[in-house]
């Protein structure tokens, strides 16, 4: 039997004759480092009489040195014949080995160890809070990009109203009129008391509602009168037609206060359209007699008395509004002069009516340039009195105009809300990942005052993340 089967077998005399030089060993350890002794568990760190077997479970790293004999023996003395030079390499190792436990219980003193049960916590924690911040993500984008019952039924009642007014006018005309009044009837309440619970009741006082106001009256109360009558087609074939695009007014189905600014926009100059080219003769003659016994459109009349009920408007405007709600227009209510002169602030005609000393003078260089552009548009007027099929593609262009506003409103405005919802939660992910880094920065495991030889703590990523709680 050879030398080194004697000395694994248990009971043999190497084994007995060990045993007393390792406990004197002990004891002189005990007595030289009682002080900077590091606390071993008491099965790692008992030394039985029977043979010292190397497990690699057993080691702090990836040598195969047992660190219970490396910490608890003075020196390497086995039994084993060695060397000085090799027994001063291992009492280098031993000492080296010391001091860096040492320094981790140091710091263990100061700082919070981040152990493998804290990592856990904080990757479920972070999971959690991703998780957290998906839910609410999903949330807002189903907020913003789902639509109420209320809004899905007005949708499918604005489809139904496009409908019907095409039959009617292609149908029955005469009763054009008639369903414009009901629509008038259904929407004007509505906006009327929308408008002033969010506060934008000055608005109603502007020129479009004067002139569908006047629109109702030369219909239903004063069809003789021709100078109601040229007006009205004056200010609902210029300005309230080529608003649509200086306002941008969309078409948007399922929103009652987009749909009701273009029904204010465009149904009175379908309505006088249908008026003007569509009705018989003999019953154009019987129900609105104004239109009938004019012949042609007479320019410089339809700019004088176009003038006198613009006037009108704009001196009851300025006393019930500018004058008589002086305070509340101070105090933040909102009117359409200063909505256009904030708006309007960095072009040529804003910085000229900015640039004036007084209010008074903003005022009333803001009203001549509004005159003006009645003027402008009102031009075509004439054109549109006259050729039906003209007057027919004008109105159709204006129809168009609001619903390609209102696809672009459903395109950009949705979208950019999406993309909105979207980079926010890209933000709430970097914070998450920085919080994450921040926590592993002050971890004394990241100190950078390791040797070459250690392997770094990577810290926790976000793909690391599982998909499901545990």
């Amino acid at each position: 039997m050879s030398n080194l089967e004697q000395k694994n077998q248990p009971g043999s005399q190497s084994d007995l004759e060990q045993e007393p030089l390792l406990e004197s060993n002990l004891v002189r350890k005990n007595e030289l480092d009682q002080d900077t002794a590091i606390e071993e568990d008491d099965d790692s760190s008992s030394i039985s009489s029977s043979t010292y077997t190397l497990n690699r479970s057993d080691s702090f790293s990836s040598s195969f040195i047992d660190l219970s004999k490396l910490l608890i023996l003075p020196d390497f003395d086995f039994g084993l014949q060695v060397g000085d030079s090799t027994r001063k390499r291992f009492n280098e190792m031993k000492s080296k080995t010391k001091q860096r436990l040492k320094q981790f219980k140091d710091d263990s003193m100061k700082f919070k160890p981040i152990n493998s049960s804290s990592n856990i916590k904080r990757n479920l924690e972070l999971q959690d809070k991703l998780l957290s911040k998906l839910s609410h993500f999903d949330k807002r984008v189903s907020r913003n990009l789902q639509s109420s019952n209320t809004e899905k039924f007005f949708y499918a009642m604005a489809v139904f109203s496009i409908s019907m007014a095409g039959f009617i006018i292609g149908k029955y005309p005469t009763y054009f009129h008639v369903f414009h009044l009901c629509l008038f009837v259904m929407l004007m309440p509505i906006r009327f008391y929308t408008y002033f619970k969010i506060g934008f009741k000055f608005y109603l006082a502007d020129l479009c509602y004067y002139v569908n106001i006047l629109l109702m009256l030369f219909i239903w109360w004063f069809p003789n009168s021709e100078s109601l009558f040229i007006s009205v087609f004056s200010l609902a074939m210029g300005t309230l037609s080529f608003a649509v695009i200086t306002w941008r007014n969309s078409l948007v189905l399922h929103l009652i206060e987009k749909t009701t600014s273009s029904f204010i926009h465009i149904m009175p100059p379908i309505t006088l359209f249908v008026i003007v080219h569509e009705l018989p003769q003999d019953y154009l003659a019987e129900r609105f007699p104004a239109v009938a016994t004019l012949d042609h459109w007479n320019f410089i009349g339809g700019i004088i008395w176009t003038s006198i009920y613009y006037t009108i408007w704009q001196v009851t405007y300025h006393y019930f509004i500018t004058i008589k709600r002086k305070e509340e227009i101070e105090k933040g209510t909102v009117t359409s002069f200063t909505y256009l002169k904030k708006k309007n602030s960095k072009s040529a005609l804003g910085k000229f009516v900015n640039s004036l000393p007084y209010t008074w003078m903003q005022i009333t260089a803001f009203t001549l340039i509004q005159f003006g552009y009645q003027i402008l548009t009102m031009v075509f007027c004439p054109i549109w009195f006259k050729y039906k099929h003209a007057c027919g593609f004008f109105v159709t262009f204006i129809f168009v105009w609001a619903s390609y506003n209102g696809a672009t409103y459903y395109i950009d405005v949705f979208g950019k809300r999406f993309e909105k919802e979207v980079n926010n939660l890209k933000n709430e992910i970097v914070l998450l990942k920085q919080e994450n880094e921040k926590l592993f920065n002050n971890s004394p495991f990241n100190k950078p005052n390791m040797e070459n030889d250690d392997i770094p703590i990577k810290p926790l990523e976000l793909s690391d993340v599982n998909e499901e709680k545990p």
